[in-house]
């Protein structure tokens, strides 16, 4: 898909063609599409399509119809898109109907002998069949109405006026019986052995009396061969309608009188819900820093989880994000603060307006102008507690995450599911919140509001064969992780691997201590090879190397002291997977505080201050090894560079990349080496070289000054030169 169309606002419609089906539903249309031609289904049938809203029910249907179309001629039926809140009175329903049909069955007769499989004479015999028995209807005011009852039908006054808009009604017809002329009708549709499916969608939207008449409109003419209608709905909003208008005790049970069979709309399951909308967030926006990409992780892991109920959902969110993000991100503000803002604003109204509340409350104290008593503290509690459901804080790990998006906010340690509001934070962490223009800013909360308008199944390995590899060696696992990987899952990036991973993250209880054992070597060996069999952009959040990390604290849970000790030492000595390693290594360094002010609580530290030490000591001489073909043959030589300065030998990768720059190929090699990507709704993907990235390591000015005398040079590094400069141009101050 083009950069355009990720970009491009969705808004609230059905897969239309040359939309991506994200959520596989096009074997499910092909499956149903089967059926509605199948001999089977010769008598008339009237089929729900059932699924609650937002689930994806027009989509199922655009998808049934396109099945259709590519039918044979000889088997491919004519869909007739019935929409009756177009028609203006309700005894014009039937009228519109009969001449929709009388058109379609008419066509069926001009195309006839043109390798349709009909024959000229019994298409002709229908459309005059169906012509008469309208006419018969005319002639007595007469509509076939479904009683609700056993017996079916009973015979009432409706739509006489209506069925004389029908072309060619209204002339002298021999006055036969009704039964009679439906009889005929029958037979001829029965003659001409040529299927009409009538659609009929959102039906769950209309007025309840709309309902009924549209539900009495389709059981009388329900038992007409070759005719099915695909009815679109809610049952339990339909029900709902059916009851208040029929004045029944159970609308379900009408229903199940004239739908003979349902197909329910499968429900996505979250994790799949929450890769659609991180894969399409990828192509909007990117994070400026590894904080920012670990804060958005959380919100699409935390807020996604719970609010990404529905694919309606995920593109109302991506939409938002779609809109708001480039004057956002013009004013510096946080990608994660908006993701999470958006989602809650989408999912939770009332509680995206108790935040703006909140928050220009906070913002009131931070700046001194007022005051806030505790009987107000407690009512604001009372009406956060309030605009959610009963028990949605419950869960004290989510409203840690919650409470680190608002100022003042801390999140209580016992189990009642509450928060202590307007509690004064420490200057350093508003003066950071300033700087980086969040959510929690005094200074910049408002751009956040300004515009507030408007199971994938793993194949090729049996569980079996999985479960075997992983016990008999780290080898046979790693390997069969890099196949899986090498598989991608439809138009997703993700690959079977992430899918595998994905499992033994929550089906770990049944992981053995070797398998685990196994499976961290297997990441330590073979997470470097998976993305050169497959690339995938390692900075992104939901990648492989991303999933592997997350499960690899689950995975030494399940060793044994000794077994902890061997592989770790095993991991980072013998390791070939450099560079997912030193990814690993780092963020571990900044969740120790070693580096940066970035320390995390000794629960999330992955490994103990012991065991650091250890990874430290075995990662600098690894890496005080490397020579410059050795560190430009890493996937990622910038994330390495900077693992080891941070891990406490800055002179070392100083050294190493002032070799490399010693000669001019050298310095146009390693800038290339150096150069990373951004991602953004407005320019798409391009390359920049930013000062941050490169002063621990070389003097920047020095470095663009050669490569613009380079590029004016001319010669065979001039290109190459030029495309540099473009990315030294193109850094963002802002992002630096």
């Amino acid at each position: 898909m083009s950069q355009s169309q990720h970009s491009g606002i969705k808004g609230d419609r059905a897969l239309q063609a040359g939309d991506e089906d994200r959520l596989g539903f096009r074997q499910i249309a092909a499956r149903i599409a089967t059926s509605l031609v199948d001999h089977a289904s010769d008598g008339g049938l009237v089929i729900g399509i059932d699924g609650a809203w937002g689930t994806g029910k027009s989509s199922l249907l655009f998808l049934i119809e396109d099945e259709l179309s590519k039918l044979d001629a000889n088997q491919r039926p004519t869909v007739i898109n019935f929409r009756p809140w177009l028609v203006g009175q309700r005894n014009t329903l039937l009228a519109s109907l009969f001449s929709t049909l009388s058109t379609q069955i008419n066509k069926v007769a001009a195309e006839a002998g043109n390798a349709t499989g009909v024959s000229l004479e019994k298409a002709k015999a229908a459309a005059d069949a169906l012509r008469m028995f309208t006419e018969g209807l005319s002639r007595v005011g007469s509509f076939v109405e479904f009683a609700g009852d056993a017996s079916g039908f009973v015979w009432a006054t409706w739509a006489g006026k209506g069925l004389k808009a029908i072309k060619g009604i209204g002339k002298k017809s021999e006055a036969r019986p009704l039964s009679e002329l439906k009889d005929k009708l029958v037979r001829a549709l029965e003659d001409l052995g040529h299927r009409f499916i009538i659609t009929i969608d959102d039906v769950d939207r209309l007025e309840p009396s709309e309902v009924i008449e549209v539900l009495r409109l389709v059981r009388s003419v329900a038992d007409f061969p070759n005719v099915i209608y695909l009815l679109c709905y809610d049952s339990e909003i339909l029900a709902h309608s059916i009851k208040k208008a029929a004045k029944v005790k159970s609308g379900q049970a009408y229903l199940e009188k004239i739908v003979q069979l349902t197909v329910m709309v499968p429900t996505p399951e979250a994790f799949e819900l929450r890769q659609w909308f991180t894969d399409d967030l990828h192509a909007i926006a990117t994070p400026k820093s590894e904080d920012e990409l670990s804060r958005l992780r959380s919100v699409i892991d935390c807020e996604g989880g719970r609010l990404l109920k529905t694919p309606r959902a995920v593109v109302r969110a991506l939409d938002s994000i779609r809109f708001f993000w480039p004057s956002l991100r013009e004013a510096g503000g946080d990608l994660a603060d908006l993701v999470w803002l958006q989602l809650i604003k989408d999912g939770k109204p009332a509680l995206y307006r108790w935040i703006e509340n909140y928050s220009a409350e906070a913002t009131i104290l931070a700046l001194g102008t007022g005051t806030i008593s505790d009987g107000e503290k407690t009512q604001q509690l009372t009406k956060l507690l309030g605009s959610v459901d009963d028990g949605f804080f419950a869960d004290s790990t989510y409203r840690f995450y919650f409470s680190e998006h608002l100022p003042g906010m801390e999140a209580d340690i016992d189990e009642n599911g509450t928060f202590e509001l307007f509690q004064r934070d420490g200057e350093d962490v508003r003066a950071a919140a300033i700087r980086h223009r969040r959510l929690a800013s005094p200074d910049h909360y408002r751009l956040y509001f300004a515009l507030s308008a408007p199971a994938h199944t793993v194949t090729g390995f049996s569980a079996d064969e999985i479960a075997a590899a992983a016990e008999a060696s780290s080898a046979e696992i790693g390997r069969i992780l890099v196949e899986l990987h090498k598989q991608r899952i439809g138009t997703s990036a993700m690959g079977q691997a992430d899918v595998l991973l994905e499992r033994f993250k929550t089906a770990h209880e049944g992981l053995s201590s070797n398998q685990s054992q196994h499976l961290l070597l297997a990441f330590s060996n073979v997470l470097d090879d998976a993305y050169r069999a497959r690339p995938f952009d390692i900075v992104w959040m939901s990648t492989l190397w991303d999933r592997a990390e997350r499960l690899v604290p689950t995975l030494f849970g399940k060793l044994s002291p000794e077994q902890r000790q061997a592989t770790i030492a095993g991991m980072f000595e013998q390791g070939k997977a450099i560079s997912w390693l030193s990814k690993l290594f780092r963020r571990e360094t900044f969740r120790h505080g070693r580096f940066g002010d970035r320390r995390k609580p000794e629960q999330d530290w992955i490994l103990s201050d012991a065991e650091l030490d250890l990874v430290t000591a075995i990662m600098l001489r690894r890496y005080q090894t490397l020579k410059k073909n050795d560190l430009f043959a890493l996937i990622d030589p910038l994330d390495v560079l900077f693992a080891w300065s941070q891990g406490g030998d800055a002179d070392g990768p100083k050294k190493l990349i002032a070799g490399c720059i010693a000669d001019d190929e050298g310095l146009i090699d390693t800038l290339e080496k150096l150069t990373t990507y951004v991602t953004s709704s407005d320019r798409g993907r391009y390359s920049v070289l930013k000062r941050n990235h490169l002063e621990s390591f070389v003097d920047f000015d020095k470095a663009r000054e050669r490569t613009a005398a380079l590029g004016a040079r001319g010669g065979s590094l001039a290109v190459r030169a030029h495309a540099l400069v473009a990315a030294f141009d193109s850094a963002d101050p802002d992002y630096d």
